[in-house]
């Protein structure tokens, strides 16, 4: 079996539910596909959101942050176990990935800061590792279709930035707020936060056409592949958007955060808010032999791993994720699981009986919000996250459980580095 695996990075829900969208492509191959419309990443950017999918490992077990009865430690030391990538290196794929390096203007987007973490933090000390993250050559996504039509066995990762903040429309983007166009951060991010505020129809119209130019890239990309009935085709997206989920509720603030940026919006935009809203995410498979269906239920970004493995039919070390394959079936449900994230300045535990820990951190820095350095929220009864259990009896108990069940992911067994 071959696998293209697509990313809408930081894809905002209400842009892909939204009646106003325009995805004709996107439209057609859902209703092929086994659709997961409800998933949750395992991270708030795509620094850890894509840990947990090419590993299927919770990050816990591969750095040591700690959490206490006062909140989250962040990490200090990081090291990272091997990836789906590395198993099918070695199960002699050809691996064709677009992840952390520029590839052709306008369509493959590098991933930012996910690029930097893996250089200075989880393979600081294993450079050679870095290959995986993109091909050897800037080729651009026509260099790739290339190659996977010509390749017997592949795998194909590919990010595409359109449907992030949006990326590929500064000059739009920065005209609402009467900037001239932003070359990259802090810029960019000043103008998304403000927009998501002062002009909310208008900025949500650009999101929109964002996913619309996506939306021709992926139909390009499924073309080159359609013909053949040996492809695993996957579209998903890595995490959500916060932008202005919480502005009746959150305190926004204006805080100088860079020369000539005086203003900068906290409380918008991704960072220390590990909240539902922004680990939303859905995931679509197009899997030979399998019928499509909607899928009901929570679908969980660490199992991407394992049901990619699983299909390839390659063995690996245990994973914390399991293969999505068995809930494909005729109950067409994914049962309550427990759920575990974190990303760097906050995290989050979901316990499957509907509560959830978060926390946002002793040290988050200029990103962080003045509450929430601990919370729970029951979830069954308060699905937006509004009212604080942390001062009750059931939240000290879920504060309990969380740094238990933290502390036991700390001391399981090392992963597996590398092959």
């Amino acid at each position: 079996m071959n696998f293209v695996a697509i990313c809408l990075h930081c894809l905002d829900m209400r842009d892909f539910h939204s009646h106003l969208r325009e995805t004709p492509f996107l439209d057609l191959f859902r209703k092929e596909s086994v659709f997961i419309p409800m998933g949750r990443a395992q991270g708030h950017n795509q620094r850890d959101s894509l840990n947990a999918e090419l590993t299927g490992l919770w990050t816990a077990r591969y750095c040591d942050s700690r959490l206490t009865d006062q909140g989250y430690v962040n990490a200090k030391t990081y090291w990272y176990p091997k990836t789906i990538i590395e198993y099918l290196k070695e199960a002699h794929y050809d691996i064709f990935t677009c992840l952390s390096l520029p590839g052709q203007e306008g369509v493959v987007h590098q991933t930012g800061t996910f690029a930097a973490a893996m250089q200075n933090s989880w393979l600081k000390n294993e450079p050679q590792r870095l290959w995986q993250f993109n091909h050897p050559k800037d080729i651009g996504l026509d260099g790739i279709l290339e190659g996977i039509r010509e390749s017997k066995k592949f795998y194909t990762h590919i990010f595409l930035r359109h449907t992030h903040r949006p990326w590929d429309q500064m000059e739009g983007l920065c005209a609402l707020v009467g900037r001239p166009p932003a070359d990259g951060w802090p810029e960019d991010a000043y103008a998304a936060r403000r927009a998501a505020i002062d002009h909310p129809d208008e900025f949500a119209a650009l999101r929109r056409k964002g996913l619309a130019r996506a939306d021709r890239i992926v139909a390009a990309i499924y073309e080159a592949v359609r013909d053949r009935d040996d492809v695993t085709f996957i579209v998903y997206s890595n995490h959500g958007e916060v932008f202005d989920h919480f502005r009746y509720h959150m305190n926004y603030k204006s805080v100088s955060y860079a020369p000539g940026n005086s203003g900068m919006l906290v409380g918008v935009s991704h960072g220390a808010y590990p909240y539902e809203v922004l680990y939303a995410n859905m995931q679509m498979w197009k899997i030979p032999g399998v019928e499509p269906k909607v899928m009901s239920g929570i679908g969980r970004s660490i199992d991407f791993a394992p049901t990619i493995l699983d299909i390839a039919g390659v063995s690996c070390s245990p994973l914390d994720g399991e293969s999505m394959i068995p809930y494909f079936g005729n109950d067409r449900a994914f049962p309550a699981r427990d759920r575990y994230a974190e990303s760097g300045r906050a995290m989050s535990m979901f316990r499957k009986d509907g509560y959830k820990f978060v926390s946002t951190g002793m040290n988050a820095g200029i990103d962080k919000i003045d509450i929430h350095q601990r919370a729970v929220f029951d979830l069954v009864s308060d699905p937006y996250e509004y009212v604080n259990l942390i001062e009750t009896p059931q939240g000290n108990e879920v504060l309990s459980w969380a740094i238990e069940t933290h502390g036991a992911l700390e001391k399981l067994p090392k992963p597996e580095a590398h092959g």
